[in-house]
């Protein structure tokens, strides 16, 4: 694929492929989420300056819907200030991968303790559900399967509280996760493992007990934060770029 910063054709099977028509107001959406989901693949590398009028070529868009999904993944954190004007792919290292799942921890311990208290039928259908759909087929999956499939999941818990703030809460922040995830999608076992851990922390759930619900979420992310800076630490540091 080019670089946003490069001026070369894209490969129809790039996530930064052209867009379809679309209103204003989804149009900007879906020129976050393209370049949210680049940025998280790595397709854009970290460190890479991104180029409005390139990108808005590559998407088949004009520059503002540029302008302003990019403002927005700039508040989010993916990207950064660099000198002389424009933005950049903001590096990831270890500190963010451990900030980001204290913040996570905090959020999803108290969900699932809302969850396992309350009990809602529907919530934990819902949960349920999305393990019988992706538990048996995660060694198929992949890259953004994997991380659309964990995303599933983790939603369903925050939604099972009927409180809308979980998710909000934890949305701005969310691409960070799977920037870090994306750094152990190399290791078969971290997501099968995963899944035996969301079953885990279903069964809990189900169980009404608050208490084994947040000490399983807690263990889950843990794991999870664990197997990424082993796989930051072999890769030498932060990501490549």
């Amino acid at each position: 694929m080019s670089s946003p910063a490069a001026g070369s054709n894209v490969h129809p099977d790039s996530v930064l492929s052209e867009l379809p028509p679309r209103d204003t107001t989804a149009l900007v959406r879906d020129v976050r989420e393209r370049l949210r989901l680049a940025i998280v693949m790595e397709e854009i590398p970290a460190g890479t300056k991104l180029n409005q009028v390139q990108v808005a070529k590559q998407l088949g868009v004009s520059r503002m819907p540029v302008r302003t999904a990019i403002g927005e993944l700039a508040s989010e954190g993916l990207l950064e200030p660099v000198p002389g004007g424009g933005v950049a792919v903001r590096r990831l290292n270890e500190r963010d991968v451990r900030n980001v799942y204290d913040v996570r921890a905090a959020l999803e311990s108290q969900a699932v303790r809302s969850v396992a208290r309350q009990h809602p039928a529907e919530g934990l259908v819902r949960i349920r559900q999305v393990l019988a759909v992706h538990k048996p087929h995660v060694r198929g999956y992949g890259a953004a399967q994997l991380l659309a499939a964990d995303r599933e999941f983790h939603m369903a818990i925050l939604d099972a509280t009927e409180n809308p703030y979980f998710r909000q809460a934890i949305t701005p922040v969310w691409s960070t996760v799977e920037r870090a995830m994306v750094r152990s999608l190399h290791i078969t076992e971290v997501f099968t493992t995963a899944w035996e851990q969301h079953e885990e922390i279903a069964q809990a759930l189900e169980s009404g007990d608050p208490d084994l619900a947040e000490a399983r979420i807690r263990h889950h992310l843990g794991h999870a934060v664990a197997q990424m800076a082993r796989a930051m630490s072999v890769e030498g540091g932060p990501p490549r770029s």
